[in-house]
């Protein structure tokens, strides 16, 4: 077993690892720091470090192993998105107030995480308040993709996906208003899933329960390299925590046992408005033919639902003339807001007459789309769908402030309909585009159905190969 080696593998075989001391958890949150530290400086992924909090903690599961072993994520190196809210630890949500913030409480998921034997070892770059399709911001700057440093890690889990891509973290988590933890997956190659909304709990978020009119597109759930990686980790940070009143008590099933044989599949590559490459065509051409043998069916689908639901989120997100993010500004006290939180401001002037019967009238849009959205699982179980319509874009490529009619925006026919809906959906690398970039595809399934999404990921990365490591990650 080489350094190499283990710093790939995944979870299960690094529990294997140190539950039969093959490898102590000291050793093991030593090749983590030392990855990040390797690897940090060109992507600008890591902003806060933790690595003398996290080595204390674990010495003290190696000298105490017999009570720390049977824990779920036992001696597992992790970072966490800047987003949330981490005891002692300087926690910005990518805004100037926040600069030297230092929390008194975990987030609950946070909490969750550290309880369950994970070992944080920092903090992951976000764009400000979790908004943008870009990671950027005022304190720590822009994070750089390992597979290209000139080209975007997406947003707005860009930090937390480019860390693990490059294996100085086993896993984070992301959080997901309109595909911030698709995207970032999607450009980094590895796996996300945004789960059923109201399965985890937000709080201790930068954008909370307390959200207003956006409140119902924000979900938190894990990142990792690899489809299985995700399972435990949905199952750890799920369920209510008493303050989040949206979640309920929904148990994760287990994929492993799902048949797919009556399962009916749809897929589509473009709408209307969009329409993908022909890197991305092929692979979800690809992905269909490894699903044929094994499924009911798989068709082409209509994707006039789908594409209104990008208005309707962007109704959501301005309606209350983004009244939430000047409420964050004021309680971060932040003086100088990024370029694109000014810009959405702008965006949302259009709102500025809105009525309360206007009012009446979105909050009845939003419950006519989630009900008529729902009619394609009377033919379907599973969707396939891109994340977005290419790979490999260059930095300022997606998020472009110039003016209102953003890339990041016009290009997320593929996202935010499924915040609207808030159906789960899980991302994975599925293929490579012509100049080597990873191309991830969006599976998606009826609410509280997060386990057949799993499923069906489980046996596209193994049958297209998942996450590939970046080639310059090893110095």
């Amino acid at each position: 077993m080489s350094i190499k080696e283990i710093i790939t593998y995944p979870i299960k075989d690094l529990l294997d690892s140190l539950r039969n001391k093959t490898i102590s958890v000291e050793e093991l949150t030593n090749v983590h720091i030392n990855q990040i530290k390797s690897v940090n400086k060109s992507l600008n992924a890591v902003v806060q470090d933790s690595f003398d909090s996290a080595l204390t903690t674990a010495k003290f599961m190696d000298n105490n192993f017999n009570d720390s072993n049977t824990k779920p994520l036992f001696g597992l190196p992790f970072t966490l998105k800047d987003s949330f809210d981490t005891k002692d630890i300087i926690s910005t949500w990518g805004t100037e107030g926040r600069t030297n913030f230092i929390p008194k409480h975990n987030a609950t998921v946070a909490e969750r995480l550290i309880n369950a034997g994970g070992i944080l070892m920092g903090k992951t770059n976000t764009p400000e308040f979790t908004m943008g399709g870009e990671t950027d911001n005022v304190p720590y700057g822009r994070t750089n993709n390992p597979y290209n440093l000139n080209f975007t890690t997406g947003g707005s889990s860009g930090g937390a996906a480019a860390i693990i891509s490059s294996c100085g973290s086993v896993f984070d988590l992301g959080t997901d208003t309109g595909g911030s933890i698709r995207m970032p997956a999607h450009h980094c190659g590895i796996s996300g899933l945004k789960p059923t909304f109201g399965r985890v709990p937000r709080t201790g978020h930068a954008i909370s329960f307390d959200a207003g009119p956006g409140d119902l597109l924000t979900s938190i759930g894990p990142l990792a390299r690899f489809v299985d990686d995700l399972i435990p980790l949905t199952n750890i940070i799920s369920g209510p925590d008493n303050v989040d009143p949206t979640v309920v008590i929904s148990p994760l099933n287990d994929p492993n046992i799902i048949s797919t044989k009556n399962l009916k599949v749809g897929f589509y590559h473009s709408t209307k408005s969009i329409s993908s490459d022909n890197d991305t065509k092929h692979v979800i051409n690809a992905a269909c033919q490894k699903l044929e043998p094994i499924v009911k069916s798989i068709n082409e689908i209509d994707t006039t639902i789908i594409e209104r639901g990008d208005s309707v989120a962007g109704d959501i997100a301005n309606y209350d003339k983004r009244n939430y993010l000047k409420q964050l500004l004021d309680r971060s006290n932040t003086k100088i807001p990024h370029r694109w939180t000014k810009a959405r401001f702008d965006i949302a002037e259009e709102y500025n007459n809105k009525s309360a019967i206007d009012l009446s009238e979105l909050v009845q849009q939003i419950a006519m789309y989630q009900s008529e959205s729902l009619s394609y699982f009377d033919n379907y179980d599973v969707l396939i769908a891109p994340v977005l319509h290419k790979a490999g874009f260059k930095h300022g490529e997606i998020m472009d402030a110039s003016n209102k009619d953003w890339n990041y925006v016009t290009k997320a026919t593929f996202l935010r309909a499924y915040n609207v809906t808030g159906w789960p959906v899980l991302t994975l690398r599925c293929g490579t585009n012509t100049d080597g970039y990873p191309i991830g595809l969006q599976i998606i399934t009826a609410p509280w159905k997060d386990e057949i999404a799993l499923k069906i990921g489980q046996i596209l990365e193994k049958e297209l190969g998942g996450w590939i490591p970046p080639k310059n990650m090893f110095n």
